[in-house]
């Protein structure tokens, strides 16, 4: 137990610090070579002593209510998001669909694929398999969750970019440990992260993909 509580520690706690004070101090912050660095390893780890198959990675059990709660979620969300925009920075509103329309098109779609699915194997398929139980309950293992997650986005250094991940590592994380379902998560995870860079949150969030798009629409 006490060798989990040091890997959790350094996986989710060290490397996000370690990654900060990189671009504190000038250097480069890889993200998505990062974050696939340590999927990998992640995903072998689930096979191989959690009994993983393409089922767990891929596959979609999703009951009808909870898929209908995924949907009002959703719909509660990108009020929220598109509210709190217009709140906090009117002028950033709907920014990079009316910026650059194709570079928007191009994170709608590359944004899932190289960036939520291996933040899915990370941050609920690893934590709940092997470092859940480090936590005394089920509320402690879902918030402690979404802290990593969170703290994950300590290298975009502001504000907004952790307690947006805060909210939605709780979002994330509840629908995984209602559905089961990895994939379920990672829709979800992937509609707002599509929601925040469309209505304009995407500034306090500039993402290794949009980084990748941005290259490739130059």
């Amino acid at each position: 137990m006490k060798r989990k509580a040091i890997e959790c520690a350094l996986l989710y706690v060290g490397l996000p610090v370690l990654l900060a004070a990189v671009r504190l101090a000038g250097g480069p912050f890889p993200v998505l070579p990062v974050l696939w660095v340590a999927a990998c390893p992640a995903a072998v780890y689930l096979v191989k002593h959690e009994g993983w198959g393409r089922r767990e990675f891929f596959g979609w059990r999703v009951e009808s209510a909870c898929a209908l709660h995924l949907g009002l979620r959703l719909l509660a969300a990108a009020a929220v998001l598109a509210g709190g925009i217009l709140l906090v920075a009117p002028e950033l509103f709907l920014e990079l669909p009316r910026r650059s329309p194709r570079l928007w098109a191009l994170v709608m779609v590359f944004y899932p694929l190289l960036s939520v699915f291996p933040q899915g194997i990370l941050y609920r398929g690893l934590f709940f398999a092997r470092y859940a139980p480090l936590f005394a309950v089920e509320g402690m293992r879902r918030v402690a969750g979404a802290a990593a997650f969170s703290l994950a986005h300590l290298v975009f250094l502001n504000p907004w970019a952790m307690l947006l991940t805060l909210a939605g590592g709780m979002m994330f994380n509840r629908t995984y440990r209602a559905s089961g379902c990895l994939q379920a998560a990672n829709l979800e995870h992937a509609v707002c992260g599509q929601l925040v860079f469309t209505c304009g949150w995407g500034r306090y969030l500039y993402h290794g993909v949009t980084r990748l798009m941005e290259h490739a629409v130059s």
